[in-house]
């Protein structure tokens, strides 16, 4: 695995349109450090499979076993973009509601309001910079896959 990427093993169902449906095992990535003790890790454990759909890289074929790479800095800036920046609107919505007002539901209908323009700034954001969204690479590996296609097996 590369420095600076989250990389995750996948089998490549099928291809349709360009598209590869890759079918990945829910369990913790291990990318950051945190391995089996991950949140998420732990939230998809219950699920048999998680199937993503993505660009197909030329020469994958449907039986492939394949990476999934995503640069770590631009799921930084996404969990930014997403929880952080609209936390803080709201606080900063509140703040501003108690300030203006300085009744309970002044300061109330500011953390709304805050929070309701930072989901409307970051999804006007993502739309004019598409760059902040995080695009996984589908690398293909060479490596036998040591999973049968048949436990990844999934139909929607």
């Amino acid at each position: 695995m590369s420095a600076g990427m989250i990389e995750h093993r996948g089998i490549v169902q099928r291809i349709e349109d360009g598209r590869a449906i890759v079918v990945m095992e829910t369990s913790g990535c291990s990318a950051c450090g945190h391995g089996s003790s991950c949140g998420i890790g732990k939230i998809a454990a219950g699920r048999p499979a998680t199937v993503l759909t993505l660009p197909a890289s030329p020469g994958i074929a449907a039986g492939d076993m394949v990476c999934v790479a995503l640069p770590e800095s631009r799921l930084s800036l996404s969990a930014l973009l997403g929880y952080l920046f609209p936390a803080f609107a709201m606080l900063f919505g509140a703040w501003l509601g108690a300030a203006l007002d300085g009744s309970d539901g002044a300061t109330a209908l500011g953390a709304i309001v805050g929070f309701v323009a930072a989901l409307i700034i970051a999804r006007v954001a993502v739309g004019l910079l598409p760059g902040l969204m995080p695009a996984p690479q589908l690398l293909p590996l060479r490596a036998t896959p040591q999973v049968s296609q048949q436990e990844f097996h999934h139909e929607h």
